[in-house]
């Protein structure tokens, strides 16, 4: 995945400047909403820290593409997997108690089902990479049809999300706030869609 990362530099310094506009809307969100102003927006800001983890780690895979240990990369992903999928039980639980009664458990399950599946494509992409994947046995890493498929869906999630009237005809499956059509809080879930598709067929190619 690193060479060719390498290889299209535009694309490359294009993501990283993406990833660093999410990361900022996203921290900007996280600093603005106070922990005990109400439930909702308690729970969210738990689905906007898992979103600067995966910005934040997408920007180191594509800041040192060959630099960065496959290894250190995999291990991370994993514990995100692992915690993503915890906290995603949790919401599931609340929904089916507290939050059912309010409506929005859907929503709050949802977001972290998305975090779950992203880190876990990543994981899956990073499979077979390392010290040996230039030792001449051919393709070590996962296979290019199952990786495509999953860029594929992260490219229509994107498309989902761009268009105002297909969005809203989806009602608390993204939890943030839109406002208007063109309001930034769609903006880190654009990229981090379009970013993950780019880092699948990215792996994929590689």
């Amino acid at each position: 995945m690193g060479l060719i990362v390498e290889q299209y530099g535009v694309v490359r310094w294009v993501a990283v400047m993406a990833f660093c506009l999410a990361a900022a809307l996203v921290a900007a969100r996280l600093g603005t909403v106070r922990p005990g102003s109400c439930a909702w927006l308690r729970v969210d800001r738990e689905s906007d820290a898992a979103h600067l983890v995966m910005c934040l780690v997408m920007l180191g895979m594509l800041v040192f593409p060959t630099v960065a240990d496959p290894h250190a990369v995999r291990g991370v992903l994993t514990a995100m997997v692992v915690v993503y999928t915890l906290l995603l039980g949790d919401r599931i639980l609340r929904w089916r108690s507290a939050f059912s009664d309010a409506g929005t458990g859907g929503g709050m399950a949802g977001a972290f089902a998305y975090h779950v599946l992203a880190a876990a494509a990543m994981l899956y992409a990073m499979s077979g990479h390392g010290p040996h994947e230039h030792g001449g046995h051919g393709h070590v890493g996962p296979a290019p049809g199952p990786v495509l498929v999953l860029a594929a869906l992260f490219v229509a999630d994107a498309a989902v999300m761009a268009v105002p009237a297909l969005r809203h005809r989806l009602p608390r499956v993204f939890p943030h706030p839109m406002g208007a059509a063109g309001s930034l809080a769609v903006v880190p879930h654009l990229v981090m869609d379009l970013g993950t598709a780019y880092m699948l067929v990215a792996a994929a190619a590689g």
